[in-house]
């Protein structure tokens, strides 16, 4: 059962949810699933590869496919599913009326740069949170990708809502404040509140609204699991992109000693230390396959 909504916290989450309208899509992902739905020759893959590259494209998969229009007996849950019920058709139809592109515009101001970083890094952690949760009994992994590529949409609301206004969260954080408290002196609410009212009111399941929600602090109810494995993956995904407390595989003893900042949530899933860090080795040679970088 998918429990209700949490309710808006306060004014200054109301007043910025107003501005907020429907994510942006990637120009060039939309592109691809135009090219791809194409021809039937397409496989079913091919079309899930492509959507699942952008969180704002993803999130509008999600959002029509749990809409009263499709009525379906319960929420659906990861873009595989989503796809598998809509069709061709009518993923290309989505694909061809977005028009809506500012959140990865290619422009090379400051404004673009940051969406791109939380762009790329949304999807590493979606890929980290699938290869957790194939470690996991508890979260499925196409579920796991789905909350853990929309965990940070909220800082991208928040940007667009305020024309840009987060380059003072930045100055903040660069002058030695919490990137959440800066959020909450910038603009009264952080982009968890934001992202996980947003999410709410586009009738997402509750699994996604959660780990929106909570992937900063403890995690409580029904989808804690999925909380914890997105909390987790997105450290994970900051760790191995930007080098930060990197595990040197071959200094055991450092790596053994090592403390994990999402303590919390390696308390929910039950990983031990040395569990983790062959997980996260997993999940450095998934980022890096999918990128073709060297790590």
């Amino acid at each position: 059962m998918y429990a209700e909504a949490r309710p808006e916290p306060n004014n200054s989450l109301a007043a910025i949810l107003a501005k907020v309208g429907e994510i942006a899509a990637m120009p060039q992902v939309v592109y691809k699933i135009i090219e791809l739905t194409g021809t039937t020759a397409t496989s079913a893959q091919a079309i899930e590869d492509a959507i699942s590259l952008d969180p704002g494209f993803s999130s509008k998969v999600l959002i029509l496919a749990n809409s009263a229009f499709y009525a379906l007996p319960r929420r659906v849950t990861s873009i595989r599913e989503a796809a598998t019920f809509m069709g061709y058709k009518t993923i290309r139809q989505l694909a061809m009326t977005v028009g809506v592109f500012d959140m990865f515009v290619g422009k090379n101001d400051s404004g673009s740069l940051r969406r791109r970083t939380w762009w790329r890094h949304s999807v590493d952690a979606a890929v980290c949170a699938k290869v957790l949760a194939k470690n996991s009994a508890h979260v499925d992994p196409e579920d796991a990708y789905s909350c853990a590529l929309l965990h940070d949409v909220g800082k991208s609301l928040l940007d667009r809502a305020t024309q840009g206004e987060y380059v003072q969260v930045e100055e903040l954080i660069a002058s030695g404040m919490n990137a959440v408290d800066a959020e909450k002196q910038v603009f009264g609410c952080t982009h968890m509140e934001l992202g996980a009212a947003s999410a709410a009111r586009w009738n997402l399941p509750q699994m996604i609204i959660d780990s929106i929600a909570m992937h900063h602090g403890n995690a409580s109810g029904d989808f804690s699991y999925h909380v914890a494995v997105t909390c987790i993956a997105s450290e994970f995904a900051h760790q191995i992109v930007e080098g930060r407390k990197a595990v040197d595989e071959s200094a055991a003893e450092e790596s053994a000693q090592r403390v994990w900042a999402s303590e919390w949530a390696m308390s929910i899933l039950g990983f031990s230390n040395e569990k983790l860090e062959q997980i996260y080795r997993e999940c450095k040679t998934a980022i890096t396959q999918r990128t073709g970088m060297a790590m």
